[in-house]
């Protein structure tokens, strides 16, 4: 029994915040958004080259999938 708890507590801990700049490669694959800009979110596939947004280098944020904790 405890070592259930565990693992479903480590489950649902905050994660880290993934990110990655205009000209790097997508390091995981979901939607992502530029500088913060909710509304204006894309989705990439990890690998993809991430793009600039609005005609200049942005920090995309990958936000976290539906479900998770």
């Amino acid at each position: 029994m405890m070592s259930t708890l565990k693992i479903n507590a480590r489950r649902c801990r905050p994660s880290h915040t993934v990110t990655a700049y205009t000209g790097t490669h997508c390091p995981e694959s979901g939607r992502w958004v530029p500088n913060g800009d909710r509304q204006n979110g894309r989705v990439f596939f990890e690998g993809s080259l991430m793009p600039s947004f609005a005609g200049a280098p942005a920090v995309w944020v990958l936000e976290p999938a539906a479900g998770s904790h």
